[in-house]
């Protein structure tokens, strides 16, 4: 199978973007060298927007205090919740570091996004992150006046690691009876830890994310865990009675054809599912390059889909 063709805006991105920290061309050597990923776990300096508030609290987590980092928009208290699970190949990230997208959602699909900092593999592998995503649901469904959120009216979004995580939080709370999600977001998730699609398999040397840094994000994650369903929800043996879903998946991507398979399973299973594959995006494409054309278009169509979702 060959690579699909790199959206020309995008490419041309790639091709001027600096050589910092996060690098553009893979992410295989930032993992292998773990002196190198730590500098990704530092706190960004984060986008203002004035018209939505962030603060930080700190609750009751599975290992200690956990803490979300909080967006609102100035809007009537009774707003509906999105719980964000932030990206990172399991090893790095912050809410902080996806702050654009946490103020994107607040604002225009006007709703709390409540970001949780999860810990972080390898020092902490699964159930971890999973865990403490959970937790947070748990608490966000139980104590909305805390943060200004209404009662009732929650979905779960995330993206790459993140869109694992959140995925897993879902089912988690389908299988436990937990809270009752209206909608979940999944933006080029990794939900098949096996690694054994075509795409996962072939598209070695593709911009930002390649086949070596997921066969590590995996490693450091999941080890030997990676066939539990809470790690690759793909493999679960019932996806019914999940909530509708909006999964979006880039061309480029090795975690492209996981992600259609994902929505394939959902909707066989009667989810209402809607899969979105962006021609010509690469990993990561709207966190990286939100200013571009494609970017754009993704990021209105995810908040078209959490505004409907949460206020029909």
């Amino acid at each position: 199978m060959s690579v699909p063709a790199v959206d020309p805006g995008i490419q041309s991105l790639l091709e001027t973007a600096g050589t910092g920290v996060f690098p553009v061309r893979g992410l295989d050597a930032v993992l292998a060298g773990p002196r190198r990923y730590a500098l990704l776990r530092a706190h960004p300096d984060t986008p203002v927007d004035d018209r939505v508030k962030v603060k930080n609290l700190y609750i009751p987590g599975p290992a200690g205090h956990l803490r979300l980092r909080v967006y609102r928009p100035g809007a009537p208290e009774d707003l509906p919740v999105i719980l964000y699970v932030h990206g990172g190949a399991y090893t790095y990230g912050s809410p902080e570091a996806e702050e654009g997208r946490a103020l994107r959602y607040a604002r225009d699909a006007q709703a709390v996004v409540v970001s949780v900092d999860y810990r972080l593999a390898p020092e902490h592998p699964y159930p971890a992150a999973a865990d403490d995503a959970y937790a947070a649901l748990a608490w966000i469904a139980a104590s909305p006046a805390e943060f200004g959120g209404g009662p009732g009216r929650i979905a779960v979004a995330g993206g790459s690691a993140g869109g694992n995580i959140a995925a897993s939080t879902v089912l988690r709370a389908r299988d436990q009876a937990g809270p009752r999600v209206l909608f979940q977001s999944l933006t080029y998730p990794g939900v098949d830890g096996s690694l054994s699609t075509a795409s996962a398999r072939e598209f070695t040397g593709t911009p930002v994310l390649n086949r070596g840094a997921l066969e590590l994000a995996v490693r450091y994650y999941a080890k030997d865990s990676h066939a539990a369903p809470y790690v690759s929800p793909v493999r679960a043996a019932d996806l019914s009675g999940l909530p509708p879903a909006c999964i979006a998946v880039a061309e480029a991507d090795p975690l492209r054809d996981e992600g259609r398979d994902y929505a394939a399973r959902l909707s066989a299973a009667g989810v209402t599912t809607e899969l979105v594959q962006v021609p010509g995006a690469v990993h990561g494409f709207d966190l990286l390059f939100p200013w571009a054309r494609i970017s754009e278009r993704s990021l209105t169509d995810q908040v078209r889909a959490l505004r409907e979702a949460l206020h029909p």
